[in-house]
């Protein structure tokens, strides 16, 4: 397991290129690829709250369930369990997931780039049917302390300062939610 401190701001298609180049020169060490991420979120039968995520990547899949803490600041802090397998694997998770009475809620892709620099991931992506968002993400262990998780949080404010978006408004909504009120 792990916590996840994570934030995201929404942002146009016109202010890609200049945030690319912000991305560049604050994190000049970060080690940037292209990412797509297919998710399918699962659920009960009779329930309509996500329980857990089957993603599918280039190189792998990855079952996630979120322990989410609420929060008010449009910050995100998520204790993760999860657990990674062969891409090949992904048709047969979802027949035993179906097998446990276990059902597809909602389905989510997002592409774009990412960023990497030690336990900070910076993704610029396009969310189907939402559109462009900057997240930024530190991974802490599970057990961090309260100071450690304080700290990744002042690091991502200092960061959305330093890419010039400390007056963007966070988004404290998750994808899921926004693409229910879409009726996606």
């Amino acid at each position: 397991m792990a916590r996840e401190i994570e934030c995201k701001v929404s942002l146009e298609y016109s202010e890609i290129a200049e945030m690319v180049r912000r991305i560049g020169l604050v994190l000049p060490d970060a080690i940037r690829s292209s990412i797509s991420k297919d998710d399918i979120y699962y659920t009960r039968q009779s329930e309509h709250k996500a329980l857990f995520r089957l993603r599918r990547e280039e190189d792998g899949i990855t079952v996630t369930r979120k322990e989410k803490e609420e929060r008010n600041d449009g910050v995100e802090v998520n204790h993760e369990i999860e657990f990674s397998c062969q891409v090949e694997d992904f048709h047969g998770l979802g027949q035993f997931f179906a097998s446990l009475a276990y059902v597809p809620l909602i389905e989510k892709r997002k592409h774009g780039t990412a960023w990497v620099h030690g336990t900070l991931t910076v993704e610029l992506v396009e969310v189907d049917g939402l559109g462009w968002f900057l997240e930024m993400e530190r991974l802490l262990p599970d057990d961090a302390s309260d100071t450690a998780v304080e700290q990744a949080l002042l690091g991502l404010a200092e960061l959305r300062e330093q890419l010039d978006i400390a007056a963007y408004p966070l988004e404290s909504r998750y994808y899921i939610d926004m693409l229910q009120a879409l009726g996606t």
